[in-house]
């Protein structure tokens, strides 16, 4: 982890506290030893985040019913599904893929496992018992039919939570979790854990996490964990609102045989070099009125998505490819997303940009690349936090920790001010606020007093 500001305090208030009369060689034998179990246990509550709801990012869960997993469940025809919920917190993640799973008809026989690092946390998640606020998100329908009262809280009925296991696991530690039986995941959840990741483990996890999918299996991460780096097994798939990634078969490129991305999700970058309008059969659209065959403009301007030699793109309006069935460009929010006026021609431009670097870095476009289209992004729109926490990753990744602890506090204000725009992919200025925060702390050098 990299620990923020007030994560280090809360830390050294707890050894201050704990390591009387102990050198720290001693005290940590100490930690190590089957005695410091629980002592241990202590300092890894003092620095976890165990914030959550259920049905949290509602706009990202919609998509992944009805893009992912709905899809999932008709090819499945009756095969039980197994999701993983890694860093499940204290259950809210859990209960809502137990209600999607039952609300999208798939097989009783499905398991959720939901693991974390924090076996006070697990404590209180292995109950899947709520508080009424808790639940606030939960769809009526939905809450009167799979929660029952119990005493001051809100239970999950035992059919469902029957279906439900959890396990002590850090992310550091391999091997990882396998479901109950044989072979992988079918989704891997992984959703606000890694913005608390240095570089270098955010991207061995990710990699972990994909070899624990099956072939064609999709891996979650929330809209504030965007992918600089995708690896090989990897491929980025995105709807309107969203993005999530499937793991392919790297010797072919492509999702296994019988194990095809869901239909109506546009793979984008499946291949170096070749251009974003014209993907190949497993990328293509299946689903008319929800798909769509690039995210570039059209005209001879059009970006393609092999690294370095890519263009700018074309202005505004230069023959922009459009949703097929709505006549209007995917990577520009509508009324409907914003619930104001269309952005301006720089702001749309702005997002256009910002969608290119999305699509670049699952075909491996450089740093460079990334840098320079994501500061012309800027440009255009200097309020366009989702743009500047993003370039503030490629800092970080590009080991320039002081440029981006500036970019991720420009953004931050920008967010607090209200000045920001939802964009596409990031429709959650809240929880984008909360990384923003979080990686403008964990960058700030500690207060010389505290050390």
């Amino acid at each position: 982890m990299a620990l923020s500001g007030p994560q280090i305090r809360r830390l050294d208030d707890r050894l201050a506290e704990r390591c009387r009369g102990l050198t720290p060689h001693q005290y940590l034998a100490f930690l190590k030893s089957p005695s410091g179990a629980a002592e241990l246990e202590g300092l890894i509550s003092a620095v976890v985040v165990n914030k959550t709801d259920l049905f949290r990012d509602e706009v990202q869960l919609t998509d992944f019913r009805e893009r992912v997993l709905s899809p999932l469940v008709a090819r499945a025809g009756g095969r039980p599904l197994r999701i993983w919920s890694a860093g499940c917190s204290t259950g809210e993640e859990v209960a809502t893929l137990l209600i999607l799973l039952a609300e999208s008809g798939a097989s009783p026989g499905s398991t959720v496992l939901g693991t974390d690092i924090s076996e006070a946390a697990l404590r209180r998640a292995s109950a899947l018992s709520f508080t009424t606020e808790q639940l606030r998100r939960v769809p009526s329908g939905p809450r009167e039919r799979y929660f029952v009262t119990r005493g001051s809280k809100l239970s999950l009925v035992s059919a469902l939570r029957e279906r439900a296991s959890f396990q002590v696991h850090n992310l550091m530690d391999v091997p990882y979790p396998r479901p109950v039986g044989e072979g992988c995941f079918d989704v891997i959840f992984c959703r606000n854990v890694l913005i608390y990741f240095t570089v270098e483990s955010f991207h061995r996890t990710v990699a972990t996490l994909a070899d624990s999918l099956v072939p064609g299996g999709t891996l979650v991460l929330s809209a504030a964990e965007p992918l600089l780096q995708v690896p090989p097994t990897l491929r980025v798939a995105r709807t309107e609102a969203a993005f999530f990634h499937v793991r392919v078969d790297v010797s072919e490129g492509t999702p296994h045989p019988g194990k095809e991305a869901p239909a109506s999700i546009v793979g984008v970058g499946v291949g170096a070099g070749r251009d974003a309008a014209t993907p190949n059969s497993a990328d293509r659209a299946l689903t008319s009125g929800t798909s769509r065959e690039s995210r570039t403009p059209t005209s001879t301007g059009r970006r393609t998505l092999s690294g370095a030699s890519r263009e700018s793109p074309t202005p505004l309006g230069a023959g922009r490819a459009s949703v097929p069935g709505t006549g209007r460009s995917p990577s520009i929010p509508t009324n409907a997303d914003q619930g104001s006026a269309l952005p301006s021609p720089s702001s749309a431009e702005a997002d256009l940009l910002f969608a290119c670097v999305l699509d670049g870095a699952a075909s491996g476009a450089s740093d460079a690349v990334a840098e320079r289209d994501l500061r012309r992004c800027l440009s255009l729109d200097p309020d366009h936090a989702a743009a500047r926490y993003l370039l503030g990753l490629l800092l970080e990744q590009c080991r320039r920790p002081l440029e981006a602890a500036a970019e991720y506090r420009r953004a931050l204000v920008s967010l607090e001010e209200g000045r920001a725009r939802p964009v596409p992919f990031f429709l959650n200025p809240a929880r984008l606020r909360v990384a923003c925060a979080h990686a403008a702390g964990r960058l700030s050098p500690p207060s010389s007093s505290r050390r």
